[in-house]
């Protein structure tokens, strides 16, 4: 998704990001994963949020 962003776009986003990097499609991936696990079986109507803390 920002592949097609300049160096200084992600330099001023990676800033703005309080684990000062951005995402990967890895770690959406991982997040998917453990919704389908049985250790997600429980959650269930909730937004999650895989940003790195950009927005809280």
């Amino acid at each position: 998704m920002t592949d097609l962003l300049g160096e200084d776009v992600k330099e001023q986003l990676t800033s703005e990001i309080p684990l000062n990097c951005l995402g990967t499609t890895d770690d959406v991936a991982g997040a998917v994963a453990f919704l389908v696990s049985e250790d997600g079986r429980y959650i269930t109507g909730q937004t999650l949020h895989v940003n790195g803390g950009m927005y809280m």
